[in-house]
């Protein structure tokens, strides 16, 4: 009840999202009681709370367990390894609280599995977004909004396509692909459980990702009068700050999970790593030759990364090992495994 949670007031618009407040769990459990008895109602707002670092925060509850279909997932693997963040969220709201248009963080994969309660999703398969932004660039915060249908706002809103409505029920999950712009509303009072994920099928969009933000954050700079003897690391820094990762980040995410991997094929695991519920464990369940097919995909995005001219403006003394020394690692583990 003492915990702090991340409560979001629905309606009210900040920038592109809803402003959020830290609240201790009892709270939130009080005022949404509240909010039920007066006819769904109150001064405070629709409070909704989202992304509930739950997990992480009472590792010792182990309250769930990932389903088999989405336990690869690199993203969460990389971010339990640096013990710094994670990508599993609670989600709990009152009927009427929703979420307003986005995509998922990295272009991620993510997962949504509702405990009790129904949600509609509103999903526009990747590239529809396009048709949906401003004459400034800009996306929609509300894609039900009647502005869209202006045409002197939303110039290309007539060439999108009608979006794919999911009512979702209680015991069931929705699967969100890559880049899929969607908007979420809780039809009854809901609780739900949700994870971005990265996996060997994925990684790639994740890199084109970070490419087209570095890209857009070059073509701000360019603007600058006076240039920079530092720009590249300028520029990696700003990226970082909007998207939460850079390019050395990643090549440690994919160190980190190529790692894990060739691991797990040289040593495999004892019994009492495969009954506990973690990554490495995972990934043996999965199997060798998941490993192979997720060491072969990183091969191939860690390849692109080390001639990206763009990494390679970077010191890459800092990285262990080199770039060129974990490819050889990699890819002389395929081959011994393969054998």
């Amino acid at each position: 009840g003492e915990a702090l949670v991340p409560v979001a007031n629905c309606d009210v618009k900040e920038y592109n999202s809803n402003p959020k407040e830290q609240l201790p769990f009892k709270e939130y459990v009080e005022y949404w009681r509240e909010y039920i008895r007066n006819g769904y109602h109150s001064s405070r707002g629709c409070l909704y709370l989202k992304d509930w670092h739950l997990s992480r925060a009472f590792p010792e509850l182990d309250v769930y367990t990932t389903p088999v279909y989405f336990s690869s997932d690199w993203l969460n693997e990389y971010w339990d390894a640096v013990a710094v963040d994670d990508y599993r969220f609670v989600y709990m709201g009152p009927k009427g609280s929703w979420t307003p248009f986005h995509a998922d963080v990295f272009r991620s994969y993510s997962w949504s599995a509702n405990i009790c309660g129904r949600k509609k999703w509103l999903l526009y398969p990747a590239g529809q977004e396009e048709f949906l932004k401003d004459c400034h660039g800009n996306l929609p915060f509300d894609v039900t909004a009647p502005d869209l249908r202006d045409k002197r706002i939303y110039p290309r809103y007539g060439r999108s396509q009608p979006p794919l409505e999911i009512i979702q029920e209680s015991g069931e999950i929705v699967f969100i692909p890559s880049g899929w712009h969607h908007q979420v509303y809780n039809l009854e009072d809901t609780i739900s459980i949700n994870h971005n994920w990265v996996n060997g099928c994925n990684v790639a969009v994740m890199w084109c990702f970070l490419q087209d933000e570095l890209a857009a954050v070059q073509r701000e700079i360019s603007l600058w009068k006076d240039p920079m003897d530092d720009r590249h690391l300028q520029c990696q820094l700003i990226m970082k700050s909007c998207t939460g990762i850079d390019y050395k980040e990643f090549y440690n995410f994919l160190k980190v999970i190529a790692e894990n991997r060739i691991s797990v094929l040289e040593k495999g695991l004892d019994e009492e790593s495969l009954s506990q519920n973690n990554s490495k464990a995972a990934i043996s369940t999965l199997g060798m030759l998941h490993a192979v097919f997720d060491l072969k995909r990183t091969v191939k995005v860690l390849s692109s990364l080390s001639a990206n001219e763009d990494f390679r403006k970077l010191d890459l003394t800092s990285l262990s090992p080199s770039p060129e020394a974990l490819l050889h690692h990699l890819e002389a583990a395929i081959d011994t495994a393969l054998l």
